[in-house]
């Protein structure tokens, strides 16, 4: 069960953190890949770590900003493997200022990327899907799409997160009976590079009484959630939303 092998899966922001993760998580089911990020050295240090798997992995500098750059991801991915059945809609970031201090740009720069490219992916990626009848869309989005934090001053992460929640649930309404499923994977707090050890650290004390398992997510722990979203078998699972955050959204 779960067996990825011939799947061609495109993973965004794939150069470091989760999304190396899921590329790896993929990979070890035995999907090809191909990786987008805009750190095109990054991203081929991945691909080669990929490919000690034993699979194909295609490295593709991409900003998901861009619809221009898409496209061209679109064809190169294409052009490699002849399709694609998977897509993890993870490149994202945000900021921590607060909601009366915020600057206009940063709050258009934080929605361009969290927003604006998981559609774009999703609307020229989901082409090539669509035109065969089968995909399996994931977006990342968070916890902090689902709720307020009264910790950490992050009004356009949480609004570009809470959008990428609905407009999965839209996708997934419109694409119901077209073959592809559209779903959502919301994490609890992970290290990555954005969180790195320092910013871990510092939040590890609201993490530690807000989760009920009372620590963060580890390496690993959303390997599970990604891979079933991804797979054949899951043929009846779109407009989910899944959360993987130690009990965070329990309570």
């Amino acid at each position: 069960m779960f067996d990825l092998s011939g799947n061609v899966a495109v993973v965004t922001g794939a150069s470091a953190g989760l999304g190396r993760q899921f590329a790896l998580a993929l990979a070890r089911q035995g999907a090809d890949l191909a990786i987008l990020a805009r750190r095109k050295e990054k991203l081929n240090a991945v691909a080669e770590e990929i490919k000690t798997l034993g699979v194909r992995c295609l490295s593709v500098a991409c900003d998901v900003t861009d619809t221009a750059q898409i496209e061209n991801a679109v064809k190169e991915v294409v052009a490699e493997y002849g399709t694609v059945d998977i897509l993890v809609n993870n490149a994202g970031g945000g900021s921590c200022i607060p909601l009366e201090e915020l600057p206009d740009e940063e709050w258009r720069k934080v929605l361009s990327l969290d927003l604006d490219g998981t559609f774009y992916c999703m609307k020229y990626f989901g082409k090539i899907m669509l035109e065969k009848g089968y995909g399996r869309v994931i977006n990342i989005a968070s916890i902090l799409g689902k709720g307020g934090l009264k910790e950490l001053p992050v009004i356009a992460y949480a609004s570009a997160k809470g959008g990428v929640i609905n407009m999965t649930r839209q996708a997934a309404t419109e694409w119901a009976t077209k073959g592809v499923t559209v779903n959502a994977l919301c994490p609890g707090f992970f290290a990555s590079e954005a969180n790195g050890p320092e910013a871990m650290e510092a939040m590890d004390e609201f993490i530690g009484i807000r989760t009920p398992m009372c620590r963060p997510g580890k390496e690993g722990e959303l390997d599970s959630s990604i891979v079933f979203l991804a797979a054949k078998e899951s043929t009846y699972v779109t407009g989910t939303i899944l959360t993987c955050d130690g009990g965070w959204t329990a309570i």
